[in-house]
């Protein structure tokens, strides 16, 4: 009986992998409207939903199987954003009203900050909580905004849609639109 239970527990920690974001990188040298996502694995893609209107409020996300939507919630506030993807809903809000300097993630029970390390200059941001570990986000190369690199030290018990969230919104507020 004993090593049914082993057999069972084996299994059951085998299957809990942690899916580790480790960057993103603009897809084309002149343009921020489309994303490689980089995953220990895998790597997929974040592009604009409607990019010939120029519409910066709407994304599209896949990233081996999971597939998903990052929107603002209302068109005209940028305070709140959603990211739908495989039954979740993660809602993305501004701390302070129009300050794009720190954000809360949300995902049921777990709730996550992230903000910029440095008030004027957005190429480092920094997610750091108690119970669920931490997320550093930052330009590869100083004044280069088309590479970054992520340090995903987050518990497995955080969601992949949600450790995209973490790492999609200070890259889009750190980034040029055109």
């Amino acid at each position: 009986m004993r090593i049914l239970y082993f057999f069972i527990f084996l299994t059951s920690v085998s299957c809990v992998q942690a899916q580790i974001l480790v960057g993103l990188s603009t897809k084309w040298d002149d343009s921020f409207s489309e994303w490689l996502i980089y995953e220990e694995n895998q790597e997929g893609e974040i592009t604009m939903k409607w990019p010939l209107k120029g519409d910066w409020s709407s994304w599209n996300f896949r990233l081996g199987e999971l597939s998903g939507t990052i929107q603002v919630k209302w068109k005209g506030d940028a305070n709140l954003w959603e990211l739908r993807a495989d039954n979740e809903i993660v809602t993305i809000r501004t701390i302070w009203k129009d300050d794009w300097r720190q954000w809360e993630v949300a995902n049921g029970d777990i709730k996550l900050d992230v903000k910029s390390k440095w008030g004027n200059i957005f190429e480092e941001w920094l997610a750091v909580d108690d119970r669920y570990g931490s997320m550093k986000i930052y330009t590869s190369w100083e004044g280069d905004l088309r590479d970054w690199v992520v340090e995903d030290m987050f518990d497995p018990e955080v969601s992949l849609p949600t450790k995209i969230a973490m790492a999609f919104i200070p890259v889009f507020y750190s980034t040029p639109k055109f």
